[in-house]
């Protein structure tokens, strides 16, 4: 029996709310769990945020009994000024001992996104990252300065025994930003959708979220600058001018980060067509899959990606999809959807005409959507993280 000590600290940090990383961080311990040869022991590494209860709700039960408790672990890996090293050179030397011992019970460490700690590095597990991509070093432009340098820090200070990039374009990243690492440790362990997304009916759907009009393009992620939602209501309101098109709206998905205001403000500024753009926030899971069911295209027009999850969510649900061209989103989409470059408004609003008239087109997409999505499983990620 493999005993598993597995960081669940972003999880209880997402409040039941699991987008992105946090999402994959419980689809990983959910197959985890079922495997017999294997067995997990939740990591606590801040002060407990409810870790019984959010394992329960979750259908974790079984884990709850196995919870690891290292209070302060995660504050020893904090050290990006002078009073974080001390007070991490202090947590070293009271707790590394006895945290050392602890740790060294379990054959492997997993943390699925949270800097690990060099106590963990002391002792005898076998450590495994997952890194999902390089914008705070490739992009800084799109986080904050105080993050960017954390990550650099961090990313330069790792020595876990295997990397697991959720792309190729990430492992390419990675190996750029560090050249010294042994590119066999370093490994492409790809992301997959939740069973729960495919294709649904739900006819009150638009309704419950503000749709008004019979169709909807569909654009699913967190607002920030990043994922390019300002090209893509600039190209959705230039396909209504040109196409005169009155039963369709834009309907995107997400909860804004803090500070960025320019898309609110774009929406705002709109005198004609202000009613056929749909600022949702966020949308728990149980309705995720009827909104990308029924949209009539999802949209990614995102500048940069680690993977791409919402094209592989949208193309599980047997929706056509449009996304841009690059970083990760090839390796997703592959042959199956519509590419742009995500630049140019022109180029984005005809690709959203050609597919809102050409149902051949559409339904081409959807089929080999729903094909491409077979590719991707939980189970084949984690076969291959302990391969």
């Amino acid at each position: 029996m493999i005993k598993v000590l597995y960081d669940i600290e972003q999880l209880l940090s997402a409040k039941g709310k699991e987008t992105g990383i946090c999402r994959v961080s419980l689809e990983v311990l959910k197959e985890l769990n079922q495997r017999p040869d294997y067995e997990v022991y939740p990591l606590v590494t801040i002060k407990d945020k409810g870790a019984a209860e959010y394992l329960k709700n979750k259908g974790l039960e079984s884990l709850v009994g196995r919870i690891v408790y290292l209070p302060y672990l995660k504050k020893t890996t904090k050290c990006y000024n002078w009073r974080q090293k001390i007070k991490s050179a202090l947590l070293m030397r009271c707790l590394g001992e006895r945290y050392k011992r602890e740790i060294d019970k379990y054959d492997e460490y997993i943390s699925i996104f949270s800097p690990i700690s060099g106590i963990v590095y002391d002792s005898h597990v076998h450590t495994k990252i997952f890194v999902h991509d390089l914008i705070p070093i490739k992009f800084p432009e799109f986080i904050s300065a105080k993050f960017a340098v954390k990550y650099k820090k961090w990313m330069a200070g790792m020595k876990v025994d295997e990397v697991f990039c959720i792309s190729h374009s990430t492992r390419k990243d990675f190996l750029a930003e560090r050249p010294d690492y042994d590119e066999r440790k370093v490994k492409v362990v790809y992301l997959a959708a939740d069973a729960k997304f495919k294709p649904t009916s739900s006819p009150d759907i638009r309704e419950k979220y503000g749709i008004k009009t019979k169709k909807y393009f569909l654009a699913v992620s967190e607002l920030t600058e990043r994922k390019n939602f300002e090209h893509l209501v600039k190209a959705f309101l230039r396909f209504l001018n040109e196409s005169k098109a009155e039963d369709v709206s834009l309907a995107i998905i997400g909860v804004k980060r803090a500070g960025y205001e320019a898309l609110n403000r774009l929406v705002a500024e709109q005198k004609s067509h202000q009613d056929k753009i749909v600022l949702t926030g966020f949308v728990a899971d149980e309705d995720m899959a009827a909104l990308y069911s029924q949209a009539e295209v999802f949209i990614y027009p995102s500048l940069y990606e680690g993977f791409g999850l919402p094209v592989l969510e949208a193309m599980q649900c047997g929706t056509a999809v449009v996304c841009s061209d690059n970083s990760s989103l090839p390796e997703v989409g592959g042959d199956a959807v519509q590419y742009i470059s995500g630049h140019d408004e022109a180029e984005t609003a005809r690709v959203l005409s050609e597919l809102y008239y050409n149902n051949t087109l559409k339904e081409k997409l959807k089929i080999q959507g729903l094909e491409r999505a077979k590719y991707f499983s939980w189970k084949r990620s984690v076969d291959e993280i302990f391969k």
